[in-house]
């Protein structure tokens, strides 16, 4: 038996977007010889108390419920944080009593939860590694933006940032944003009290003055995507940052490497879904249609258009009478097109609830993903080779439709008016132009076809060197 290196405990925000990638990163350093240990809620850890390679160590800590646009209470997240200390607290207490046999060579801490809990590891001389959910690109530009005063540009004006590609220049279309409602959860999870969440762009981001207290950062990225925003943070920051990514299931690699067809069923652990259309429904329409004919639409569960903007996407569909679509809504959304199935017929299928994203992603017949470009959505597009249509709503996915559009150049803005979507209201007409922009665009389907190979190899070789490379540090570090 393989001697046991050490044991990383490993922290996730709550989100299922956090603890899934986390988890899918303790199952490769287990791959190393390292122990590791999810620390997370009691609330969402049922389905990882049973997983070979993830111990896990459950907290008593209630997850807050979702916020409500403008009535946000902050007491229920800010009880989760303090819940959550005390089960750490008990945790590494526990192991200092009981002498444990394996010692801890660091803590891997989710960046949204580093401000919170960071201090505990310190008190107990261990060290802190800061993990970013999101990808290299809006880490560097919002580092960038800080450090360029973009908030001081004008209309017309261009700005380049010193150390960054070109591409990813700034025009003042950049940094308009809308209000969001959500900021003052994100303000509770930062506890930035003089500034806004998500960062504006010019305001010092809160994860600068955080990862200070970390010996290094880990990012759920690779190289071959992200490499000039990957050497820009750590030419910044001081720390050594490796891209260790995309961090998704085991089953994903092999079956994008075959080129086979992904079920959601067989890849995600979670079997609590609600929906109105079983996978094996959605597949069957999915063969019904020819290849590269559907424009696939769907958003965060949170994070979404406004209702104003759910009806132009209705109508947009609705007078787009040769465009197949599948056009997936939340069940957290206080929206149906109730008329609509019945105008378009069986060219649409809406899905109200949970979506088997990655088969529809991986079926020949999608040809473009009209996204708020989630970090995690993007990587399983660019993994099945579809090209992308941005309709960023807050925070980081601004700079990810960036890299998007303006680096990787594997799709497009949804709306060509810049301001309509940071600012104002996208209309119908723009969303019936920019989709038919993407789906005819074969530079764009034939640039996301290349960048797919990548993930032909299974996990990627650069993500891999960087974990052993993180490896040889942290024991160097002990």
């Amino acid at each position: 038996m393989e001697e046991i290196m050490g044991d990383i405990l490993v922290v996730p925000f709550f989100g299922q977007g956090h603890v899934f990638p986390l988890t899918e990163l303790c199952k490769k350093l287990s791959s190393l010889s390292f122990k590791t240990t999810l620390i997370i809620s009691s609330d969402i850890s049922s389905s990882l108390l049973h997983h070979p390679f993830v111990n896990v160590a459950a907290v008593d800590a209630p997850l807050p419920p979702p916020p409500k646009p403008g009535n946000f209470d902050p007491q229920p997240l800010m009880l989760h944080f303090k819940q959550m200390r005390q089960g750490m607290e008990n945790i590494l207490t526990t192991r200092v009593q009981n002498n444990c046999a394996t010692s801890v060579v660091c803590a891997i801490v989710d960046a949204m939860m580093l401000s919170h809990i960071e201090d505990i590891f310190t008190t107990f001389q261990i060290p802190v590694v800061a993990f970013f959910t999101c990808g290299a690109a809006c880490l560097a530009m919002d580092y960038a933006a800080w450090k360029g005063d973009v908030e001081y540009m004008k209309p017309g004006e261009t700005r380049f940032l010193p150390g960054l590609p070109t591409e990813m220049a700034m025009d003042y279309v950049d940094i308009v944003r809308r209000f969001s409602s959500e900021e003052a959860f994100g303000a509770e999870i930062s506890r930035t009290k003089k500034k806004s969440f998500p960062t504006q762009p010019g305001d010092e981001p809160p994860w600068v003055e955080e990862v200070k207290v970390t010996v290094a950062i880990l990012v759920n990225t690779f190289v071959e995507v992200e490499q000039p925003f990957l050497e820009y943070l750590a030419k910044q920051t001081g720390l050594p940052i490796w891209g260790v990514g995309p961090l998704l299931p085991e089953k994903f690699w092999t079956l994008t490497a075959s080129k086979s067809l992904l079920r959601d069923r067989d890849i995600r652990t979670n079997s609590s879904h609600k929906t109105n259309y079983s996978e094996d429904e959605v597949l069957n329409w999915l063969d019904s249609k020819s290849p590269s004919s559907i424009i696939y639409i769907a958003f965060g569960s949170d994070v979404v258009p406004t209702l104003e903007e759910h009806e132009e996407i209705a109508k947009a569909l609705e007078e787009s009478s040769r465009q197949n679509f599948i056009w997936v809504i939340s069940k957290n959304q206080d929206y149906y097109p109730n008329t609509l199935e019945t105008q378009v017929g069986k060219r649409g299928l809406i899905i109200n609830g949970w979506a088997p994203q990655l088969l529809i992603l991986s079926h020949p017949s999608t040809g473009g993903f009209l996204t708020h470009c989630g970090w995690s959505s993007i990587m399983e597009a660019i993994g099945q080779g579809v090209p992308l249509l941005a309709w960023p709503i807050r925070g980081d996915q601004f700079y990810n439709a960036k890299l998007i559009v303006c680096y990787l150049k594997i799709g497009h803005m949804v709306s060509s008016i810049g301001e309509n979507i940071g600012l104002k209201r996208v209309k119908k007409e723009e969303i019936i132009q920019g989709v038919q922009r993407l789906m005819e665009d074969k530079q764009v389907h034939n640039r996301v076809k290349d960048l797919s190979d990548k993930f032909r190899h299974g996990f990627p070789i650069s993500s891999a060197a960087s974990l052993n490379d993180f490896k040889d540090f942290i024991m160097q570090a002990k």
